[in-house]
């Protein structure tokens, strides 16, 4: 048998195998991190009616989230409850107002998220799950408070810029600063590596041992690794990464997915669509199965809006796999909007000209429900 078609059936059976990990028998599918339960639903999306997408940084919805519409791009809400079938929503504000609702797909447009308060949201579907989260709608845009975020990954995530010697988490600090927001950025970075050589090699160890906390932990794992060993990926991240969460994240604080682009080889797969397949497969399996709250970074999506559009090399440099300048720029925007729950559309141009500064924003909005 051929070696592209052994590698093939191997990236197949990879992804077959954890479906079995991640669905076993008793264990019901789980979105975004929540907590299995035959009782509960998986969580609860806000949802961006202009783009039909959930507002990611926001989504799910957990107890002590802040929705700030005056960073939003605009006030049309919904909810998404993962669930099958019909939930009902009822959102009860400290003020008094009160909204209750039906949708048969489990989503329902919700106008008094226009409205700040302080919200209780209960969730019920037709077959009696139920969930309840708290939380705040303002319309005051506050700086905030610092966030601490840890970025772990390989080149991927730290290419540096040619035009101003940035990789990504630094870009993203600079991005933060123009809008008077402050990111202190941790990062372990180490080129051509998996997430699990990093912790083997004692790199990673010492910043999730809980003296140093964060609000979010950016994970980005090796390029081609989670399409084609999906199952040693949810290994890494359950068994190696999982068990030092809960004291390295701060209370309400969640773990960012970096879903990787497909190269530009797409060997072994047949073409890039279907090593794009495999990578949305494989990322949507690992978010279904951690426990910790958690979402995925769009990056992969975008680069496909964008190569449809503009050819693959627009954002990925001769070889074939690594960021061109504007690649790391439509990165970091994506990346500011998830953490500072923000829209990218105004952000600046920094070093990119302002007719693809302001194309790669708008991709980057779009994608995480701006």
């Amino acid at each position: 048998m051929p070696y592209r078609h052994r590698l093939w059936i191997a990236a197949v059976l990879g992804i077959a195998a954890i479906v079995v990990v991640a669905l076993g028998p008793g264990t019901a599918p789980v979105s975004a991190g929540a907590a299995a339960s035959s009782r509960t639903v998986g969580g609860v999306a806000l949802v961006n009616d202009a783009t039909h997408r959930p507002v990611l940084g926001l989504s799910p919805l957990t107890d002590g989230t802040v929705v700030d519409l005056s960073r939003l791009a605009g006030r049309d809400l919904g909810l998404q409850a993962e669930s099958t079938g019909a939930a009902t929503f009822t959102l009860t504000g400290a003020s008094g107002g009160s909204f209750t609702a039906t949708g048969p797909q489990g989503y329902v447009d919700c106008p008094l998220l226009a409205t700040p308060d302080e919200y209780t949201l209960t969730v019920v579907t037709e077959r009696g799950d139920r969930r309840t989260v708290r939380f705040t709608v303002t319309d005051s845009a506050a700086a905030g408070a610092p966030l601490d975020v840890l970025f772990v990954g390989n080149s991927l995530l730290g290419t540096f810029t040619k035009a101003s010697g940035e990789n990504t988490p630094q870009l993203v600090r600079h991005l933060a600063t123009t809008r008077g927001r402050t990111l202190n950025v941790t990062q372990v970075i180490h080129s051509g590596y998996t997430l699990q050589h990093s912790w083997d090699d004692g790199l990673v160890g010492p910043a999730l041992d809980g003296t140093k906390r964060y609000d979010y932990i950016v994970l980005q794992e090796y390029s081609t690794f989670v399409a084609l060993s999906p199952a040693d990926a949810l290994r890494t991240l359950l068994h190696t990464y999982e068990p030092t969460f809960a004291r390295a994240l701060k209370p309400g604080g969640r773990v960012v997915l970096f879903k990787n682009w497909a190269l530009v080889d797409p060997d072994p797969f047949a073409s890039r669509a279907a090593a794009k397949t495999a990578i949305d497969t494989g990322y949507a399996a690992l978010s279904t199965a951690l426990h910790t709250p958690n979402l995925l970074a769009p990056i992969g999506d975008e680069f496909e809006t964008v190569a449809a559009e503009r050819g693959p090399s627009y954002l990925i440099v001769p070889d074939g796999k690594h960021p061109h300048d504007r690649a790391i720029y439509l990165d970091a925007v994506t990346l500011y909007g998830i953490l500072f729950h923000d829209s990218p559309r105004d952000l600046s141009d920094l070093y990119v000209a302002a007719n693809d500064a302001a194309y790669l924003r708008s991709v980057a909005a779009v994608a995480i429900g701006y």
